[in-house]
């Protein structure tokens, strides 16, 4: 399984899911982190205002199984719902806090 999570930093979680610099992805296998690496967002800039596609950061997650995000805009979530990335919105505010809260819930 692969778990994703929007960072600017790969230390925190960007709170616009789309507007983020990249993505921290980490492959899980038996409940285990066996790889993380950070994938750069390539999306252009986008006005909130007008409808606009996600297209390139759905690309870039291709191979992700679950997006962990903090909020998820209405085009984003519209973009998500059409791949076959699930998501889900957390509270906490540190990948690593996130990614260990997630892994217990999954046990």
């Amino acid at each position: 399984m692969k778990v994703a999570i929007p960072s600017d930093n790969q230390s925190t979680i960007t709170k616009r899911t789309g507007q983020s610099k990249g993505f921290m992805v980490y492959e899980v296998i038996d409940n285990k982190i066996v790889n993380s690496e950070y994938r750069e967002n390539t999306q252009d800039e986008h006005d909130e205002e007008i409808e606009h596609s996600h297209h390139q950061i759905i690309e870039i997650l291709n191979d992700v199984d679950i997006l962990l995000v903090a909020a998820i805009g209405k085009y984003m979530k519209k973009d998500v719902d059409r791949s076959s990335i699930k998501y889900e919105i957390v509270n906490e505010e540190k990948l690593d806090q996130i990614i260990d809260n997630f892994l217990k819930k999954t046990k």
